[in-house]
């Protein structure tokens, strides 16, 4: 049973934002448009491996997506994917990576080559097994039982070629997305010693979706971008092009024609991820390009958004456009 859904992550989303809201002649251009690329992977290789898991019993499994515990050391780590029976706990790092991958444990290195192209990033063997043991003092932390906890890096990309320099044996952590659910079957055959009681084994997943921690990532101050370099407007939902022209009550798109009445809600959204979910009425007109202040109140009212203060002291609050 998924105890906590995969969601599309809140660091995309900005960077989403960002990356539509930059002109495209800005300097920042194309090492946000990188970073974007790298975190679209991340999220629909993860999303790729949701199929393969849904072939489990979800009877016998919790399964929680998308953790951030802190440790002992009030650090925090990650877990892409969290697999637990009263058995045993399966933690899986997701790799959505092309071309050919090499692992090399002798110098602790994940080398990919695409192309003529190659590049070397962290041993994710070496950081799966650290949030193992991360994981495990968690839950002496929490008081739950010792029970085995079996780390998993998953590559999701079916086409990528997997190399390895050293002992094959040290290379058990490693399966493709394909493989995940004869991996944990290979589990079930091993561990068959109950570990965790039925309530603990629901308390557990109950006590991680709780002690989740969502991590704060401010996109503007990451790329040194101000206010002022973002592109105002609302943004067609059709084609992303910057601004459409109100007409008659609705919103028309001079590029692609698409119109809607609704589209200022996700130019909203964009200022709600760039900015933060508090707006005032001068900033709503600034960043819609509006110009008469009686649209400001429609829209506002239409929405249904909490507000504080009065007059030009009135601020408006958009925390619901991120749920």
């Amino acid at each position: 049973m998924i105890k906590k859904e995969r969601k599309i992550p809140i660091k995309l989303e900005k960077l989403e934002a960002l990356n539509r809201r930059i002109p495209s002649q800005h300097p920042k251009k194309s090492q946000i448009l990188e970073e974007l690329t790298k975190r679209r992977a991340g999220y629909y290789g993860e999303k790729s491996l949701d199929y393969h898991l849904s072939f489990m019993d979800e009877k016998n499994y919790h399964i929680l997506h998308d953790l951030r515990l802190r440790n002992i050391r009030k650090q925090y780590f990650q877990i892409d994917t969290l697999i637990s029976s009263p058995y045993f706990i399966s933690i899986l790092d997701v790799k959505n990576m092309g071309g050919t991958i090499i692992f090399d444990r002798h110098f602790h290195q994940l080398i990919q080559q695409n192309g003529e192209v190659e590049k070397a990033y962290q041993d994710p063997v070496t950081q799966v097994k650290r949030h193992e043991l991360q994981l495990k003092e968690w839950l002496h932390q929490h008081k739950f039982p010792a029970i085995p906890i079996l780390p998993l890096v998953v590559i999701s990309n079916p086409s990528t070629i997997i190399k390895t320099i050293g002992d094959p044996k040290e290379y058990q952590h490693i399966t493709k997305a394909i493989h995940i659910n004869f991996e944990i079957s290979k589990y079930e055959k091993l561990y068959k010693e109950v570990k965790l009681s039925n309530r603990e084994w629901n308390k557990l997943a109950s006590l991680l979706v709780k002690k989740h921690t969502p991590e704060e990532y401010d996109v503007m101050v990451k790329f040194h971008i101000h206010k002022s370099e973002i592109l105002t407007g609302v943004h067609c939902p059709n084609c992303s092009a910057i601004p459409m022209k109100r007409l008659h009550g609705k919103w028309l798109c001079l590029l692609c024609q698409f119109s809607s009445k609704t589209a200022y809600a996700l130019a909203l959204r964009d200022y709600a991820l760039l900015f933060g979910t508090s707006i005032s009425n001068q900033e709503i007109r600034e960043f819609l390009q509006l110009t008469p202040k009686n649209i400001v109140t429609n829209i506002t009212k239409s929405m249904n958004l909490p507000s504080s203060g009065v007059g030009r002291a009135k601020i408006y609050y958009l925390d619901q456009l991120l749920r």
